[in-house]
């Protein structure tokens, strides 16, 4: 009896012993897995995190931490430089080439460079970084529609560079030099009256300047000599000197009015006024109205880095040389000067680059056609109307 006692009590006491065991045990578990050392400064219960270098939230709980502060960088007081005046791959510039043919017909147009309109903030001006500043190449073929007597077919290919002159007269506006060729090929008439030669030349030298005299106040000025020929008649007349003095008048920021006269020294038309308004209401828009030469340019779309603006635009196109004729009447070559004159309306589409480099293409429609000669005995004749093919591009 004492002995099955003796078992039972054992028993009880190795079980006993084994529960205290296995708690023991997991009570020092638990104790290493959620104990952590105390902190330097002291405080009891506090866990030790990682420190993560790349984290924007504060990383630290202790009481009394705060995470440093610092002060937002100072936000500039001036737009940046390319806000104002526009970047060059912007609505064209008013100190870029806009299109070809504005103030002297039969040639391009040269580098002008109208003052920026006027601003209460601080201006920026794009700088010139070379030398020869506009490489022009430009075509343009007038088609014969027909096989009448009175058509006449002409192609042009001209080519320029304008060269600039900072500091002119000692002034913030350069001046502007532009050699220019131009290659006259023609197709007629065939009248048994009146005749062309086969090809003309235009060799000229331009000058450009356009100095601001107030802040609303700018001029541009121009002046043109050039031998216009076909080199089997060189004589006075073969050499011509045209000019352009035009005020500008800044109403607005965005609208500009332009009064002037462009001198063309043609045996028939010899001034022409220049009066109209410039409107740009906003970067995407340019409305210049100026007669002899309107153009209204719409921004259209982006391709690549290239702005892309559809326009319309007219001129008095054409313009007079000295040449050797058949004559009819004699039977042998004589010399005479003639001037052609026309109207042009175009719709174009021009690309412009972020290096100032320019494209476009036109396509219009010429019309009040005559060709005037200087000897009396040879009739004007009224040329037939035609289509218009323009392509060219400067950098």
């Amino acid at each position: 009896m004492k002995k099955n006692s003796y078992r039972s009590f054992s028993s009880v006491g190795g079980c006993l012993l084994l529960a205290l065991g296995v708690f023991a045990s997991g009570q020092k578990a638990t104790a290493q897995g959620t104990v952590a050392p105390a902190p330097v400064n002291g405080t009891a219960g506090a866990s030790i995190q990682g420190w993560d270098p790349y984290s924007t939230a504060p990383q630290y709980s202790q009481p009394g931490y705060s995470a440093p502060s610092y002060a937002a960088p100072p936000t500039s007081s001036y737009p940046p430089p390319g806000s104002f005046p526009p970047a060059p791959s912007s609505p064209p510039p008013a100190n870029f080439s806009t299109g070809p043919n504005s103030f002297y017909p039969q040639q391009p147009q040269p580098l002008y460079q109208p003052a920026q309109p006027f601003a209460p903030q601080q201006q920026y001006q794009i700088p010139y970084e070379r030398f020869m500043e506009n490489l022009a190449f430009q075509y343009t073929f007038l088609p014969k529609l027909s096989n009448d007597p009175n058509t006449l077919q002409t192609q042009d290919f001209e080519t320029s560079v304008t060269a600039l002159f900072p500091n002119f007269l000692f002034s913030d506006h350069p001046l502007l030099v532009t050699p220019g060729f131009v290659l006259h090929l023609w197709d007629g008439p065939s009248t048994m009256v009146q005749d062309l030669p086969s090809k003309a030349y235009s060799a000229y030298l331009d000058l450009a300047w356009n100095p601001e005299l107030t802040p609303r106040l700018y001029a541009e000025l121009g002046f043109r000599v050039g031998v216009y020929t076909d080199f089997e008649t060189i004589n006075s007349d073969s050499l011509r000197f045209q000019g352009l003095g035009v005020g500008n008048i800044r109403l607005t920021p965005t609208m500009t009015l332009k009064a002037g006269a462009v001198y063309i020294d043609r045996m028939d038309k010899k001034l022409l006024p220049v009066v109209g308004l410039l409107w740009e209401p906003d970067s995407l828009t340019r409305f210049d109205i100026t007669f002899p030469y309107p153009r209204l340019s719409k921004y259209w779309t982006t391709v690549g880095d290239r702005k892309v603006w559809w326009y319309v635009g007219g001129e008095f196109g054409y313009g007079s040389w000295t040449i050797q004729r058949y004559d009819f009447d004699e039977m042998d070559s004589v010399s005479d000067q003639i001037d052609i004159n026309d109207y042009r309306v175009f719709v174009g589409l021009e690309a412009t680059h972020p290096n100032r480099m320019r494209a476009y293409a036109e396509i219009g429609y010429v019309w009040e056609r005559e060709i005037l000669y200087r000897a009396p005995t040879i009739p004007n004749l009224s040329v037939q109307n035609t289509l218009m093919l323009r392509a060219g591009f400067n950098f």
